[in-house]
């Protein structure tokens, strides 16, 4: 399998052009950024090799019939996507945004996690899912965010932005053993762990073939395994982007994890389930898939590093 570390979480633009975004945000607010999104991300679309980092799940969700047409959901997926790294920024600059959520699914958190097992929020790189794991602070404890930073990718945080302590703790799935460890240690201690299920990054041997797409994709079963050892529930859900500075909190499922003990094939029923709302997901938000690279592809399926 090829190495994917340096292509996942790259950014496309430079640093000049990320902080001239942030400027614009600063002086006009998201308005002013938006404007400047539809010819930037126009043009960006033009490359072809921008094109192609999407084609597959383009090509898949909306069959199109000509490249006019494939142009146009390329476009709209980029467009959204910069829209969501636009209200991720002004999060941080301006510090106001809104969530659609109930009180049923926050009370369901929380009362999840007074089983104190800790509790595994399951997710994956759709919709807003950068912003969320900044407005968490309805759950109680410490917050733990499973994430790879790439050293080329320009994107701030929110924290950055702010200068202030994030919400969370980053746990390196490029460390040792991947952080499980340090996942295990957290969930024990009766915390919050926030992780991405769409997407591999670790051992080849740690992954699942499911279904999705009219294909099938490698993903991570460590996670329903961690779960099954440690007793936390997972709570599968998404945050789609609804207009600016908005977007909603939906949960998906809940799921209780049996150990099963060390074979993997066991927890292949809860990697398809999480993968078969994740289709349910882009069915309702077509350009909120935000994976750019061909999950797909025999040799690109993982982002699986060789032992």
């Amino acid at each position: 399998m090829r190495n994917h570390k340096e292509e996942t979480g790259r950014s496309l633009a430079g640093k000049w052009k990320h902080a001239f975004i942030y400027g614009l945000i600063f002086i006009g607010g998201r308005g002013l950024a938006y404007v400047f999104l539809y010819p930037l991300v126009f043009v960006y679309t033009c490359f072809p090799s921008v094109r192609k980092k999407s084609q597959s799940y383009v090509i898949r969700r909306f069959s199109p019939r000509c490249f006019t047409d494939f142009f146009k959901h390329t476009y709209l997926l980029n467009l959204t996507f910069a829209r969501t790294l636009v209200d991720r920024a002004a999060l941080g600059i301006l510090g106001a945004t809104a969530v659609t959520s109930t009180e049923e699914e926050r009370e369901l958190c929380r009362k999840l996690l007074s089983e104190q097992k800790g509790l595994i929020l399951l997710s994956a790189h759709v919709g807003c899912w950068q912003m969320a794991v900044n407005l968490m602070q309805f759950l109680p404890g410490k917050k733990h965010v499973l994430y790879y930073r790439n050293p080329k990718d320009y994107d701030k945080t929110v924290s950055q932005h702010t200068g202030q302590q994030a919400p969370f703790d980053f746990i390196n799935p490029a460390g040792p053993l991947g952080g499980t460890v340090e996942m295990m240690n957290a969930l024990q201690r009766g915390e919050v762990l926030c992780a991405m299920g769409d997407r591999m990054f670790g051992p080849e041997k740690n992954a699942l073939s499911v279904h999705f797409f009219k294909g099938k994709v490698s993903v991570p079963y460590s996670f329903y395994r961690i779960a099954a050892i440690t007793g936390a529930p997972i709570v599968i859900l998404f945050f789609p982007w609804l207009k600016r500075g908005m977007f909603a909190s939906k949960t998906a499922a809940v799921l209780r994890i049996p150990d099963g003990g060390n074979q993997k094939e066991k927890y292949l029923p809860y990697a398809q389930q999480f993968m078969d709302e994740l289709a349910d997901f882009c069915i309702q938000y077509p350009y909120q898939f935000f994976n750019y690279f061909d999950l797909w592809s025999e040799e690109n399926a993982t982002n699986c590093r060789r032992n």
